[in-house]
């Protein structure tokens, strides 16, 4: 599993030991007055390790779900030590275009996974488009996540998905938005076509990275992704910009 530790100091944790919370912990109140710059960016940081952003109307930072319990273990040991799985929500214009990329099944009966699935974006999408819930087979790693996604009735699991094959079954269509950290992203959609019916397809949402790096592992990615027929269209700069980062990614569709 790859991680990263992130240290803060006494002037950040005297920030969060005087925070005041809403009853189920998804708000979060700065109190004691307005923050100078420099500690604000500093909190900051450690809001969006997280999951938090600051929400005006809120008048605090918003969760996902309830942060208290790892802050509990950064104010007790000044660092926060967090899964380096990139996770950043998939704005809805983006599943939008993944949808036109590559359209719901036609049929009858199909079988639809989110791998990586965060708190479900892409799965509210497909169930405002009228897919069944239970169709939809949504995998969520991270434990608070994962009980966020478990709300939205689907067959959800708490699990890595590059350790799921049999156990999860074959589907029509994968929507996915996976980790980007050390090409995790080549892995992950590698992993999904395997799990395709034929006739099924997938698209992901990829980093750059796979797509001009020299090494071995991206270049033999791009030499895969021909041979199975992929393509892969680059989204507008700033797409991610609403869930906190300017990363640029791509789509990329795969038939199989």
């Amino acid at each position: 599993m790859l991680t990263k530790t992130i240290k803060f100091d006494d002037d950040v944790l005297a920030v969060f030991r005087s925070m005041d919370w809403s009853a189920d912990g998804t708000v979060g109140v700065i109190t004691g007055g307005q923050l100078e710059r420099g500690l604000y960016v500093r909190c900051n940081k450690a809001f969006e390790v997280l999951g938090g952003k600051w929400n005006r109307k809120a008048g605090g930072i918003l969760f996902a779900s309830d942060p208290r319990p790892q802050i509990e273990g950064l104010i007790e040991n000044g660092a926060l030590t967090v899964e380096r799985d990139g996770f950043f929500e998939t704005p809805r214009a983006v599943v939008e275009r993944m949808l036109e990329l590559l359209p719901l099944s036609d049929k009858v009966i199909s079988w639809y996974l989110e791998p990586s699935a965060g708190i479900g974006a892409i799965v509210k999408v497909l169930l405002d488009k009228g897919v069944l819930n239970f169709e939809i087979t949504a995998i969520e790693k991270n434990a608070s996540r994962y009980a966020e996604l478990d709300k939205l009735d689907v067959v959800a699991r708490n699990g890595d998905f590059l350790e799921c094959k049999e156990s999860i079954g074959s589907f029509d269509r994968v929507y996915m938005n996976p980790p980007f950290e050390e090409l995790q992203d080549v892995d992950h959609v590698k992993h999904a076509y395997d799990l395709l019916n034929d006739d099924g397809g997938l698209v992901s949402v990829m980093s750059e990275s796979p797509f001009f790096r020299s090494d071995k592992k991206a270049v033999e990615f791009r030499q895969w992704l021909e041979s199975v027929g992929g393509t892969s269209e680059k989204l507008a700069p700033g797409s991610f910009k609403e869930s906190g980062t300017g990363v640029n990614a791509r789509l990329v569709v795969i038939r199989k």
